[in-house]
């Protein structure tokens, strides 16, 4: 279930929807697997289950003091073991469940089991929606072709191909090209070989593979870094909300708040950084790109990109943001966000010196 979140685009909408309509507190009455774990601590760790890149989605559309209470708790997380991370992934389909419970195939289950009882009820909606939990697969989508790889090598050639055979042709692909030379060439001429399936052989491989896939992400669940998924998830996140974050936590935990900016190459950090690679960048930058780039930005911020352009040129940006007024929100998010990862990735490989950071890293 925790990979189903992380792949399926759907279930982290749903996710932001539920936090946001019933709030972080109205989690479904299930024993905590702690009892000294508080509520927003738990929400800690489920976004640690779901990811990086899910958590980072999630965080911005929750509420300036919940943010205030989680970000402290996933810095502190060390390791979730797999029965919690059960009880807390099971929690969370709960309220899925909530928002999802208007129609569909669950609310049509649920009359048939009260009229039918449970055996009619499913052999009926086998039926009538062969694939009620989607399109068979579905969730193997977006993975990468080494996780799907991971689910399928101890199968069947014959289930290999089955499966491949639901994938996008580029991902099926990848993913034979993972595997060994006796694996594909199985898996190859069985794929040549295969015809028309049975409806209720497709879903029964469809569950053993949900089952399988939920087996091994519980499995990795067991030791994480909270404060290195914390600065992961930072990251991902847009240099405004990343920044609000920060310097909320330096006024609540300073000690947590300095230990992440190490980690991290921050809007204070770039306005203090120095080398020729920011002049190289922002020179293969369109006009029109450092307008937007600027936009919304703090006066020293614009400073120094100024700084680090010419006279002439800045006169043409200058003359280029009053032309775009109003700038739309998600070309300025867009442009800032390739910039920055393009500046963290400088810092990293040493191209950018940050004064006050670095200067115990270089001698003269």
């Amino acid at each position: 279930m925790i990979e189903q979140m992380k792949s399926n685009q759907d279930s982290t909408e749903q996710i932001k929807a539920a936090m946001q309509k019933q709030g972080l507190i109205k989690v479904p009455d299930i024993p905590a697997a702690s009892e000294k774990d508080s509520k927003y601590r738990r929400v800690a760790k489920f976004l640690l289950l779901i990811g990086v890149e899910e958590a980072a989605k999630v965080i911005p559309h929750l509420e300036p003091e919940q943010i205030e209470r989680i970000v402290p708790e996933i810095a502190s997380i060390r390791s979730v073991d797999p029965e919690e991370a059960t009880v807390i992934l099971a929690e969370f389909k709960g309220l899925l469940e909530k928002q999802k419970n208007s129609g569909g195939v669950d609310v049509a289950r649920s009359i048939l089991t009260r009229v039918y009882g449970e055996k009619k009820a499913e052999e009926m909606l086998a039926k009538a929606v062969p694939f009620s939990d989607g399109v068979p697969f579905e969730y193997l989508a977006d993975l990468d072709k080494d996780k799907i790889y991971l689910l399928l090598k101890d199968e069947s050639e014959y289930i290999r191909a089955l499966v491949l055979s639901f994938l996008k042709p580029q991902l099926a692909a990848d993913v034979i090209k993972c595997m060994t030379p006796e694996e594909k060439s199985q898996t190859v001429l069985r794929l040549a070989k295969l015809k028309s399936v049975d409806q209720d052989v497709i879903r029964r491989v469809d569950q053993s593979m949900r089952e399988k896939m939920e087996q091994i992400n519980t499995e990795k669940a067991e030791s994480v870094d909270g404060r290195n998924a914390l600065a992961q998830i930072l990251k991902k996140m847009s240099p405004e909300a990343e920044d609000s974050i920060l310097s909320n936590l330096a006024d609540n935990d300073p000690e947590l708040a300095v230990n992440l900016r190490e980690r991290l190459f921050t809007i204070e950090d770039f306005i203090n950084s120095e080398g020729v690679f920011i002049q190289n960048y922002l020179r293969g930058m369109s006009d029109r790109d450092v307008a937007l780039l600027l936009a919304g930005k703090s006066s020293a911020f614009k400073a120094k990109i100024y700084g680090n352009i010419s006279q002439g040129r800045g006169d043409r940006i200058l003359e280029e943001t009053e032309l775009l007024q109003p700038v739309k929100r998600a070309e300025a998010e867009e442009v800032t966000a390739k910039f920055f990862a393009a500046m963290r990735r400088a810092w990293e490989s040493g191209e950018i010196f940050v004064k006050g950071r670095d200067e115990d890293e270089y001698v003269m």
